[in-house]
C-alpha cells in the first residue's frame, strides 16, 4: 500500500486483520507524516508486523492486493473514494518507490514514545 497518511479505519484493520489472521505480508509507503500524525495508523501496523517505509513524498495513493487487483484511494473535497485500477504498472511504480524508502525502524518509534511520556510525567 502506498498513502501519504493512511488515517482511514475501516482499511487499517482491514490490513491488520489480514497480516494477524491470514499471514499475509503487508507492505507500506507513506510519508514522514503518515508516521507522524496523530490520526495515523501506520505505525501501529508496524507494531503489527507491517514493513513501513517512509519517503519524502508519494506518488499516488493505492493498495495493490497480489498483482491480480489494485484499488485508488481518490481524496477529494468531500470525501474519500474508491476506484479500480490496472495493477501493472502501480506494482512497478510501488516497487521502486518502496526500495528508495527509509525503512521505518519500529524500536526507535517506540523508545521516543517512551522519552516523551517520561519527560511529560517528571519521570515518575
Amino acid at each position: 500500500m502506498q498513502v501519504a497518511v493512511l488515517d482511514l479505519k475501516p482499511l487499517a484493520e482491514a490490513l491488520r486483520e489480514a497480516m494477524v489472521k491470514g499471514g499475509v505480508k503487508v507492505y507500506l509507503l507513506t510519508t514522514d507524516s503518515g508516521l507522524t500524525h496523530p490520526k495515523s495508523y501506520a505505525p501501529s501496523l508496524a507494531l503489527a508486523g507491517a514493513v513501513v517505509r517512509f519517503a519524502p513524498r508519494v506518488d499516488g495513493e493505492f493498495v495493490v492486493v497480489d498483482r491480480k487487483e489494485a484499488i485508488r484511494l481518490l481524496r477529494g473535497y468531500v470525501g474519500l473514494s474508491l476506484e479500480g485500477a490496472e495493477p501493472a504498472p502501480l506494482v512497478e511504480r510501488f516497487y521502486f518507490a518502496f526500495l528508495r524508502g527509509v525503512p521505518f525502524a519500529v524500536e526507535d518509534w517506540v523508545h521516543r514514545l517512551y522519552i516523551r511520556e517520561y519527560v511529560k510525567g517528571g519521570g515518575r
